[in-house]
C-alpha cells in the first residue's frame, strides 16, 4: 500500500496584516514498501472536512509537489488547484475541522487515502475572519450587515451591494436577468461566502441562488432568533404606483434606463387632497414596501408621505429604484 509519512500538520506562514489564505503543510511521501519517493513529482488531494474524519467536505484541492532528496515535500493549504468548495468561503468558527489526504506516487490521480486527522488548532486571523461581521452571546450567528454578490459583479466583494437593515433583517431590490447567480458575505473584506444552506437558509459554503427569470427582485434576509438561523427569500416582485383616487396601477420597467414608469391621469373632479400617490415596491405593498417622500426631495422612503401630483391632467411618473429602495429619485412629467 501506498503511504504518507506525516512530519508536520501545518505551521501558519501569513503576515499578521491580513487574513490569511493558506497555511503550510510538509510531509514525506513513501512507496508501497515503505521507501522515500526521492526527487519525483507526486499528486496530492487535500480535503477540509466538517465534524468528523468522514464528513462533508468543505473544500477540495489538488497539489503538485516534487519531493526533495528524502522524499519531503512542502505546500500550502489553500493555494492549490480547487476541485470543489472554495477555501476562502470555509468558516473556521463553525464546527470542528479535519484534514483529509490522498496521495498518488506515481503522480497521476489514481489517488489512495493516507488518513484525516483533526485540526486541533487553526490561526487566529482565520478564526478572526470567520466570525466577522456576526453577533455576539446566544445570537451567535446574527448579522451585523450584510452584501449580495454574484454573477451580475463577476463575484467581486469589493463592489458587492450592502442591503438595508432593520434590526434582525435586512432587504435589497434588483433587476436581475435568468441565470444569474447569488452569494452574500458580511463584509466587503471578509473570506466568508454564505450560499444557499437548503430550507431557504444562509450557510457558509452553501451553493449559489440561481434566478430562474428576468425581472426585479426583493432580496428578504432575517434571523431567527429561536432557530438561531439566518433565512433569505428572493422574490420577484411587481411594483406599483398607488394614487389615493384610484387602484394600484403597475409599472414598467426599463432595464436600459433601470427605471420604473407609469402614467397617471387625474380627472378635474378629483378633491386636491386625494392628488397623491405612494409607491408600492413590493406585491403586497405592506409595511416598508410602501414608499413616500417625507422630505419633499425628490426621493423615497419607506413609510413616507403621500407624494402630491401638481394638479389634474396626465403625468408620467417615472422612479430610479436603487438597491436599497430609500433614496430612490422620482420625477412627475405632465404629458
Amino acid at each position: 500500500m501506498k503511504k504518507l509519512y506525516f512530519l508536520l500538520l501545518f505551521i501558519t506562514g501569513a503576515a499578521l496584516a491580513q487574513i490569511p489564505q493558506g497555511f503550510s503543510y510538509q510531509a514525506v511521501a513513501l512507496n508501497s514498501s515503505g521507501q522515500p519517493v526521492i526527487s519525483s513529482p507526486v499528486k496530492i488531494r487535500l480535503s477540509i472536512l466538517e465534524n468528523s474524519a468522514t464528513g462533508t467536505a468543505a473544500y477540495v484541492e489538488t497539489h503538485n509537489p516534487t519531493t526533495n532528496n528524502v522524499g519531503l515535500f512542502t505546500l500550502t493549504i489553500g493555494q492549490g488547484a480547487p476541485v470543489s468548495g472554495t477555501f476562502s468561503g470555509i468558516n473556521w468558527a463553525q464546527n470542528s475541522k479535519f484534514i483529509k489526504v490522498e496521495i498518488d506516487v506515481n503522480n497521476g490521480a489514481n489517488y489512495v487515502t493516507v488518513g484525516s486527522s483533526q485540526l486541533l488548532s487553526v490561526p487566529y486571523a482565520m478564526y478572526a475572519g470567520a466570525v466577522a461581521g456576526m453577533g455576539a452571546g446566544n445570537n451567535s450567528n446574527m448579522f451585523t450587515q450584510l452584501y449580495m454578490y454574484g454573477t451580475f459583479n463577476s463575484f467581486n466583494p469589493a463592489t458587492a451591494l450592502l442591503l438595508s437593515s432593520n434590526e434582525n433583517y435586512f432587504r435589497g431590490y434588483k433587476y436581475l436577468t435568468a441565470g444569474t447567480q447569488l452569494k452574500f458575505i458580511t463584509d466587503i473584506n471578509s473570506n466568508i461566502a454564505y450560499g444557499n444552506g437548503g430550507g431557504y437558509t444562509l450557510a457558509v459554503n452553501g451553493s449559489p441562488f440561481t434566478v430562474s427569470s428576468n425581472s426585479i427582485y426583493i432580496i428578504y434576509s432575517y434571523y431567527d432568533y429561536d432557530a438561531n438561523v439566518n433565512y433569505v427569500s428572493i422574490q420577484s416582485i411587481a411594483p406599483k404606483l398607488y394614487p389615493s383616487f384610484a387602484n394600484s396601477l403597475p409599472m414598467t420597467y426599463n432595464a436600459a434606463t433601470n427605471t420604473l414608469s407609469c402614467i397617471v391621469t387625474i380627472p378635474s373632479t378629483v378633491e386636491p387632497e386625494y392628488r397623491n400617490f405612494i409607491f408600492l415596491i413590493d406585491s403586497n405593498g405592506f409595511g416598508d414596501a410602501a414608499y413616500g417622500d417625507n422630505l419633499a426631495d425628490g426621493t423615497i422612503e419607506a413609510g413616507g408621505q403621500s407624494i402630491s401630483f401638481p394638479g389634474t391632467g396626465t403625468f408620467l411618473v417615472t422612479l430610479n429604484l436603487n438597491f436599497t429602495g430609500d433614496g430612490s429619485p422620482y420625477t412627475i412629467t405632465a404629458q
